[in-house]
């Protein structure tokens, strides 16, 4: 039986969803963010140093509290394949820029009729072939609780894209102003906002979900904004209490009078 994809039903729910962006090595953190109640982890496989065995020993750790994990990596049809192999119930590709380049990554991660996905059933991913009824069927199911999305990055992304989001197997968008400023020359910000506020208009339009970092203060702007799924960085809760634990501590030695050696 294929597992429902959490994060997935949520949204085709018309809800919303929250997640952590972690490193392929926090399974800890996974596992504390599933205790927690978070739909969904974006594990970066594509910046950080990773290696499967550690991905794959993540996912297990997602998939004990019903999380969506989803690989975010290069546009790579072997590592996307081996990233749903080993469970993963959604991918992200980095560098899309083209209706090809999305083309290419539902390929990679979907059977047909939405890709060219090839069968193997005694991975993670197939249940280790312990409870296949028919294979077609079994296809099927894995395609709708998969998720493919897209990182538009680059202003030729941004030109593309109404050919990108005709693309059925695509699921989700999600933004990297600053590679798209970037690619740009680094124009005046406003002009990177303009683009930004088009890709998410157009996506949402076009029926697929976007995501994006969030905090505590602005959430009900996303939503109004469109995004639906919202993800939290531990790494950034960290770095923001750990400057304000420090801080705090170096007031009170001053005030005790306590030298700070």
């Amino acid at each position: 039986m294929v597992r429902q994809n959490r994060t997935k039903a949520k949204l085709a729910a018309g809800g919303a969803a929250f997640g952590v962006t972690v490193g392929p090595n926090d399974t800890d953190l996974v596992e504390m963010a599933g205790l927690l109640g978070f739909d969904f982890a974006i594990v970066d496989c594509e910046h950080d140093l990773f290696n499967e065995v550690a991905l794959t020993q993540l996912i297990r750790a997602a998939d004990v509290h019903g999380m969506t994990t989803i690989a975010r990596m290069q546009n790579n049809p072997e590592l996307l394949l081996h990233a749903v192999d080993g469970g993963a119930q959604g991918v992200l590709a980095a560098r899309v820029n083209s209706a090809e380049d999305a083309r290419a990554l539902v390929d990679a991660v979907k059977f047909h009729p939405l890709g060219k996905r090839t069968i193997f059933f005694r991975s993670r991913g197939g249940g280790y072939a312990l409870d296949i009824g028919s294979p077609e069927q079994w296809t099927l199911d894995t395609n709708q609780e998969t998720m493919a999305g897209c990182i538009i990055e680059e202003i030729t992304a941004v030109n593309n894209l109404a050919e990108i989001l005709e693309l059925p197997g695509i699921d989700f968008i999600d933004l990297g102003a600053l590679d798209m400023a970037h690619s740009m020359g680094w124009p005046d910000q406003s002009e990177v906002n303009d683009l930004v506020d088009k890709v998410i208009a157009d996506s949402v339009k076009a029926g697929k979900a976007v995501v994006t970092p969030a905090d505590v203060d602005n959430i009900p702007a996303l939503l109004d904004k469109g995004f639906r799924m919202l993800t939290v960085s531990p790494r950034s809760f960290f770095q923001s209490g750990a400057t304000r634990f420090l801080s705090r501590g170096q007031e009170v030695l001053a005030s005790k009078g306590i030298p700070q050696v």
